[in-house]
């Protein structure tokens, strides 16, 4: 008896250490792990969403009116799901290399990345950025506020932008579980250009346009509702499987101007092949490779930096 109740242990540990271990070493299994059981348990415990979590951290600790301040408190706190500092590094290096004066941003979550953009332009630029989920933007918007930025928010056609949320949860089983294994490029050297943030004055800051609803529908009416033009830098980090229909649309729509950079994070995992293929094979795309690493654990992931020729 004593026999079979060690074996069964010694069976259930063995599981649970190869659960671990694949958690540790594969994407897909961590994000499985991470997104599926850890921050419920986490949502459960504390009674609270992540992005509240995030929110009450940064205003308890970080200093209001003061963009970096709220960046190093979200960066640094111990409950949140922490970005590599390299990628930190290469979003800043682009933001520096570009200098644009316009900037369009697709999944804003929590506004992390859209902070670290906004403090590094210029005074008169402006950067919009466009998250579906109402909860995600508000916290942005607040935590927004509370580091002193310009913003406006607009809410466009919830309801398509609620369903088209449903269909892309429909779709995200599919592209994660039929993902094609990803062979990453040489690492390539970041631009002269890059420096850190601590060396830019925390005042200057754009103007940031918050729109809530989905990016398909939202990315044909900014000509007309936002007067503008066309994008210097693209920020893209929303929906996977939808990087390369919204790349499309952007073109479609004469929104890229000659000259304008693409950057695509998580690229590797969970992965984005047909936005990759694309652009590392269009004409009208010069693509470089930049390996990172995924937020919370030491897996491999990258982000694809891609300059429009017209």
């Amino acid at each position: 008896m004593l026999a079979t109740v060690l074996s069964v242990v010694a069976v259930l540990v063995g599981i649970v250490l190869l659960i671990a271990w694949r958690v540790r070493t594969n994407g897909e299994w961590a994000l499985w792990w991470h997104d599926n059981y850890l921050e419920r348990i986490r949502d459960f415990l504390s009674g609270t969403t992540r992005p509240i979590r995030i929110l009450q951290y940064v205003q308890h600790n970080a200093k209001h009116g003061d963009p970096l301040s709220v960046i190093t408190q979200y960066y640094s706190s111990y409950i949140l799901v922490h970005r590599g500092q390299y990628y930190s590094e290469i979003l800043d290096a682009v933001v520096l290399e570009t200098r644009p004066r316009y900037v369009l941003e697709l999944g804003t979550y929590c506004g992390y990345s859209t902070l670290r953009i906004a403090r590094l332009l210029p005074p008169g630029a402006r950067l919009i950025t466009i998250e579906m989920n109402p909860h995600y933007a508000q916290v942005a918007k607040e935590l927004f506020q509370h580091a002193g930025l310009d913003t406006q928010q607009r809410k466009w056609r919830l309801q398509e932008a609620l369903l088209y949320t449903t269909l892309q949860c429909l779709q995200l089983p599919l592209q994660l579980f039929s993902r094609t294994p990803q062979c990453p490029l040489s690492p390539s050297s970041l631009p002269a250009q890059e420096k850190s943030a601590e060396k830019r004055p925390t005042g200057q800051t754009c103007k940031v346009e918050l729109l809530v609803g989905s990016s398909t529908i939202l990315i044909p009416q900014l000509k007309k509702k936002l007067d503008i033009e066309k994008f210097d830098l693209v920020f893209i980090d929303h929906w996977k499987v939808s990087y390369l229909p919204d790349t499309k649309l952007l073109e479609e729509c004469g929104l890229l101007k000659a000259g304008c950079v693409l950057l695509a994070d998580n690229v590797i995992c969970p992965g984005t092949p047909d936005y990759l293929k694309y652009v590392r094979n269009s004409p009208h795309y010069k693509s470089q490779y930049f390996p990172s690493q995924l937020e919370y654990l030491q897996v491999e992931d990258g982000v694809e930096k891609s300059t429009f020729l017209g």
